[in-house]
């Protein structure tokens, strides 16, 4: 029996589709980590920028660090043998059902992905962690954290769980955020220039409509 866990992170938001400003798909994008050492090389490249004088108060946040901070650290996951997947859905294509509901949306997406993923790397008998980044929005965290919860013991028939995670206290969900980032961006601008840092990882990019 084996330990895996799955760090993961979305992306877009649950504006209407057509609001200025505001993303055309809503995804999530998750890590599997094969061991510890880019968790541990993170913090160390987070001291080593804190040295030089870089803030970073609350860890690595692809949309509030600057290009510099950004190219360190795709370079390090880059260099790390992390298993990148992600899913998506264009907003617009929502059926009312889920264009009603945040939380419909978020458990829709999220099991989707799992459904796809967890008999990739996760056998029968392995006891599974899924950790997600908690999320400011108006919903309410037991409402998520029950859902989370709900998607685990669907998509896993062995031990596992659920866990909602503030970001900024987790350096493996910090990477998850990055891989969300580029690939966001690369959806939503066609910008490939973080994407082409970490392509060679990802093993899966869906878009269910």
């Amino acid at each position: 029996m084996a330990r895996i866990e799955i760090y993961g992170d979305e992306a877009g938001d649950f504006a209407p589709p057509g609001v200025s400003g505001r993303s055309n798909y809503f995804g999530v994008t998750t890590v599997v980590l094969q061991d510890n050492r880019l968790e541990y090389e993170l913090l160390d490249l987070r001291r080593e920028l804190m040295s030089a004088g870089v803030r970073l108060p609350a860890g690595f946040h692809a949309t509030s660090t600057d290009w510099p901070v950004r190219r360190a650290v795709y370079e390090l996951i880059g260099r790390h043998e992390v298993r990148v997947d992600t899913t998506y859905v264009t907003k617009s294509r929502l059926r009312e059902h889920l264009r009603a509901s945040n939380l419909r949306l978020w458990k829709m997406v999220w099991y989707s992905h799992l459904r796809h993923l967890v008999p990739l790397v996760a056998g029968p008998e392995d006891d599974l962690t899924v950790v997600a980044a908690s999320i400011t929005t108006a919903m309410k965290r037991s409402d998520v954290e029950a859902a989370l919860a709900d998607v685990v013991e669907q998509v896993h028939v062995g031990p596992g769980q659920g866990h909602l995670v503030q970001a900024s206290s987790d350096l493996c969900l910090q990477a998850a955020d990055f891989c969300a980032w580029a690939i966001q961006r690369r959806l939503e601008r066609d910008t490939a220039d973080a994407y082409e840092m970490i392509q060679h990882l990802i093993q899966s990019e869906r878009l269910l409509f």
